[in-house]
């Protein structure tokens, strides 16, 4: 589980990657607040394959962010 201030460690240690996370607690705004990294990968589609086949704790009332990770940008997680 990562608090969105561990979300730049992150990024520097995949750079380049697009990361899926699972919004596990969210502010009083609605933005994410803790997440958990569930797969990462240079491919986005291998992403959405492994979410809706592989995934066996997927569920419609989760809330998932897809995000790239490019260390020399700021982590904007919505």
């Amino acid at each position: 589980m990562y608090d969105v201030s561990h979300m730049a460690q992150l990024y520097q240690e995949l750079p380049h990657h697009w990361l899926l996370l699972e919004v596990l607690e969210t502010n009083e705004h609605g933005r994410a607040e803790k997440l958990r990294l569930l797969k990462y990968a240079k491919d986005k589609n291998e992403l959405y394959e492994y979410l809706l086949d592989e995934d066996p704790h997927w569920e419609w009332s989760k809330r998932y962010i897809f995000v790239f990770s490019d260390p020399e940008k700021e982590c904007e997680i919505p």
